[in-house]
């Protein structure tokens, strides 16, 4: 027998769900859709691109098998409606994005395989659902392309674990990253550690805000490798609540050196900051944010890039729907400066 729930409840999970009557085998239905309108200075600075569109639009499942295996997938068809250089509009298909079984060795120690985010950074494994900005920084997946991945996703399987109480958490896998000429490269290996001094997040995502939810303050580093190339990161994020849980402050700071070597010259020796603070009112339902992120290349001759962004967001049912409005600078080397005025409503229910 199965029964069939579609949610009433208040928060965001279990939205609509499919559970057997004993509740030891369920699936969940879920969807992201995060409509934007943008404008966006030419390089020339002479005219402006202006675009209605989906940023991302997403279909979600997920649910569990037994009390140890669950998964999690989720489609996306990034950019619908987004008019390219020439003036078409995409429409391409809609692609898998994550397709993630996991199965809980014990409560504190999971196995998770399939595609899923390489833990190359605290930032680039974050949930694009609940994201204290409009969206990621402008190279948060600078590692996506010369690996061959799809916005930071690889296929491959993870060990995820929390130890000391949930105080420290490690992640370890092995990816397939670039395959190569008849998929004889060297695989990729990543490897990740985290340590939380108050509340810990176990989730496989990591969140952008929690709005004074939770109280987190972590301190991360990971290394991402795949023959001669690598990347390290370091990154520290703090959420939260003040003035007696009535408002709330979320800032992180992400650094990421990456260094192609021979094996991706396409991804030369570089600096990635990402850099955020963002303030929630309870009451209002409001409060603004800042983001800095910056590529900083090591090499003499390439373009350096920074974008500044400044915005206001309306959290009128938190991350089930919200509107966040922002304006951001984009800098390069040798390259006139750019504005990009967005604003971005979000519909997530899961």
């Amino acid at each position: 027998m199965v029964v069939c729930v579609f949610g009433a409840a208040p928060s965001a999970e279990a939205q609509w769900r499919i559970a057997s009557a004993d509740q030891k085998t369920s699936v969940t239905f879920g969807v992201l859709a995060q409509p934007q309108v943008e404008r966006l200075t030419a390089p020339d600075n002479t005219d402006a691109a202006k675009s209605f569109f989906f940023r991302r639009l997403r279909l979600i499942f997920g649910g569990k098998v037994t009390d140890r295996v669950s998964f999690f997938i989720d489609t996306d068809a990034p950019n619908v409606g987004k008019a390219n250089a020439a003036g078409r509009k995409n429409e391409d298909a809609i692609f898998l994005q994550d397709a993630i079984l996991t199965y809980t060795v014990r409560g504190s120690f999971l196995i998770d395989g399939g595609l899923m985010f390489v833990p190359a950074s605290r930032h680039s494994t974050q949930s694009a659902a609940n994201l204290l900005g409009v969206d990621y920084g402008a190279f948060a997946f600078t590692h996506s392309d010369p690996t061959n991945s799809r916005v930071g996703r690889d296929y491959g399987v993870q060990a995820r674990g929390y130890v000391a109480k949930n105080h420290l958490e490690f992640r370890a896998g092995v990816f397939n990253g670039a395959r190569g000429v008849g998929a004889t490269a060297p695989l990729r290996y990543a490897v990740r550690a985290v340590w939380y001094p108050l509340e810990a997040e176990t989730g496989i995502f990591y969140g952008g805000t929690y709005l004074g939810e939770k109280k987190v303050v972590s301190v991360g580093a990971s290394v991402d490798h795949q023959d001669d190339y690598s990347a390290g990161s370091v990154d520290v994020y703090v959420d939260h609540p003040i003035a007696a849980g009535r408002q709330n402050v979320t800032a992180q700071v992400n650094y990421v050196r990456y260094d192609g070597g021979a094996t991706f010259a396409q991804l030369p020796k570089q600096d990635v900051w990402f850099v955020e603070a963002g303030w929630f009112h309870k009451a209002a339902k409001a409060g603004p944010f800042l983001q800095w992120t910056s590529r900083q290349v090591v090499a003499a001759g390439l373009a350096d890039e920074t974008k500044v962004t400044g915005g206001l967001s309306y959290w009128a049912e938190g991350h089930r729907f919200n509107i966040k409005a922002g304006v951001a600078r984009l800098t390069k080397t040798n390259a006139k400066d750019r504005t990009q005025l967005v604003v971005q409503g979000q519909v997530f229910m899961f």
